[in-house]
């Protein structure tokens, strides 16, 4: 529990000392760094058990199995039955609920659930696609 308790401290702070050998990009974990490397060098460590592909994270071959492979659908909605393969897309789908709109244009009022949309709004200023606000995300969602 406390190495636990320590990794998720980290992710609260600036402190980067792992860094990329080939490009000097520093991560905050050993993990992120070797994951990093491993798409520089084409290492694709994690293999799946059904099919020939692999992936450079865990993390891709969890999403593929779950998309190619078992179907499964972990993350559902408590408002309706929708259900995802993702938790970005879960996310993205509650708002359609709550009417959130985080993602703000800085050049007019424009606002939008997710950053597909605003990125595709920005080009009708000029074709200009940088301007992007971040949200922040109150309450964890």
């Amino acid at each position: 529990i406390i190495s636990s308790l320590n990794r998720h401290v980290k992710t609260h702070s600036d402190e980067k000392p792992h860094v990329c050998h080939l490009c000097l990009k520093a991560f905050r974990t050993a993990t992120l760094l070797r994951n990093h490397v491993n798409a520089h060098t084409g290492t694709r460590p994690y293999k799946c058990c059904d099919c020939d592909m692999a992936f450079v994270t865990s993390g891709e071959l969890a999403r593929h199995r779950r998309y190619k492979h078992t179907l499964e659908k972990p993350f559902k909605c408590s408002i309706c039955k929708y259900s995802s393969v993702e938790a970005s897309k879960l996310k993205r789908h509650i708002r359609s609920h709550t009417g959130e709109r985080p993602y703000a244009c800085c050049l007019c009022s424009y606002a939008s659930k997710d950053t597909y949309k605003l990125k595709r709004h920005m080009v009708t200023h000029s074709g200009r696609t940088s301007g992007v606000i971040n949200p922040t995300s109150p309450g964890g969602l």
